[in-house]
């Protein structure tokens, strides 16, 4: 995790240059490239990055450190209750993926993404909140099994897929999808999740983002 600012700064402008150059013309992308757009020279690339496909995958694991820095400096961030701090997550991910939407957009389904394991620091993240003190002891035990950590971090993976294509008001279709998941798995924690989880599955369906418009029982029970 990069948590000093200046370094943090350094290395974004050059991931940013290399995603212009990428943008221009992916065949372009050089090292020497890179360094031209950010002004810098190859030595302070080197001190990233070896290769400047490594910056593109950066991208997608520097968001997590920005995430952390944001954390970090916010006030009262220890004092949050697990919905606020689960929302802290998913909102500063969200701002932070829009930075370069459109190459979010043309990346997310290529090995760009997937060599940047970045499913599994979303995993990662959330088992550090499933697990913090602000869940009661007994649910963090169910709350650490695999199959839960697994269901949160598929649910937010498919949250960020509709994300890519809403073209809502300000992407309001998505902030409202997260409210919904944020307030059910705070309720789930909580074994308060049975009203709430039946409202995001309403609300999931409608805009088809979990695919329970595809079961036939539920599809069809949900558009009732």
């Amino acid at each position: 995790m990069l948590t000093d600012p200046d370094q943090f700064a350094e290395k974004k402008h050059l991931i940013e240059a290399a995603i212009a150059v990428y943008h221009d013309d992916p065949s372009a992308l050089t090292t020497q490239a890179i360094c031209d757009v950010a002004r810098t020279d190859r030595l302070t690339f080197a001190s990233y990055f070896d290769e400047p496909e490594d910056a593109l995958r950066a991208f997608y694991r520097i968001v997590f450190d920005q995430y952390h820095l944001l954390r970090l400096s916010t006030e009262g961030h220890d004092q949050f209750s697990f919905e606020e701090r689960l929302a802290t997550f998913l909102y500063i991910l969200i701002d932070a993926l829009s930075e370069q939407r459109a190459f979010v957009q043309a990346t997310f389904d290529t090995s760009i993404r997937r060599e940047a394991a970045f499913r599994e620091q979303i995993r990662t993240e959330l088992q550090r909140l499933l697990r913090e003190d602000t869940i009661p002891t007994t649910n963090r035990f169910i709350t650490r099994q695999g199959p839960v950590v697994t269901l949160f971090t598929e649910a937010v993976l498919r949250i960020l897929r509709f994300w890519l294509h809403d073209d809502s008001p300000q992407q309001q279709a998505t902030t409202a999808l997260i409210d919904k998941l944020v307030g059910f798995t705070a309720d789930l924690v909580t074994f308060r999740g049975v009203q709430r989880g039946a409202d995001l599955a309403w609300y999931a369906t409608k805009v088809d983002v979990l695919g329970l418009s595809r079961l036939p029982v539920l599809g069809w029970w949900f558009k009732t």
